[in-house]
């Protein structure tokens, strides 16, 4: 079941605007340890940049958070596993909130095109747990009272 969807919408030159102005100040508080190391790769870190804003507000959106109760812009991400697919990420904060509103398995897609930057983002419903089953007690074998048990005196 689908938990929320969210959608954001962004020109890539706000946040070359913000970057060229704040440089590696405004990285360190956009981008979580793991999407740092991945943009120390790209050639083009603006579009990283704005793609990673964008999938952020799209991923707060669909937690019906926004950057409140509890979560910050560090606690949510994305990261592209190794054939490129854009996977979210939570800070350990982050992953507790997840849990506790009921939050499952996060989907997102980022794309850009004349200048704009498109994140869609879509959650599952966390499954609920299975009660677990109760243990019984091995019954002791029944023996009527006047008989008696071969090995015992």
């Amino acid at each position: 079941m689908i938990f929320g969807i969210g959608i954001d919408v962004l020109e890539a030159a706000r946040i070359k605007k913000v970057f060229d102005k704040y440089g590696d100040h405004f990285v360190e508080r956009l981008l979580m340890p793991a999407e740092r190391a991945q943009m120390a790769k790209t050639k083009r870190k603006e579009r990283f940049l704005a793609m990673r804003f964008a999938a952020k507000e799209a991923i707060v959106k669909a937690m019906g958070t926004g950057f409140a109760h509890g979560v910050w812009i560090r606690d949510v991400g994305v990261v592209q596993n190794a054939w490129g697919r854009p996977e979210v990420v939570y800070s350990p904060r982050g992953d507790k909130v997840r849990r506790q509103l009921g939050v499952g398995d996060g989907h997102v897609t980022l794309t850009d095109e004349a200048g704009l930057i498109v994140a869609v983002a879509v959650f599952e419903t966390a499954p609920k747990p299975k009660p677990k089953a109760k243990l019984k007690a091995k019954a002791k074998p029944k023996v009527a009272p006047d008989r008696k048990r071969k090995g015992r005196r």
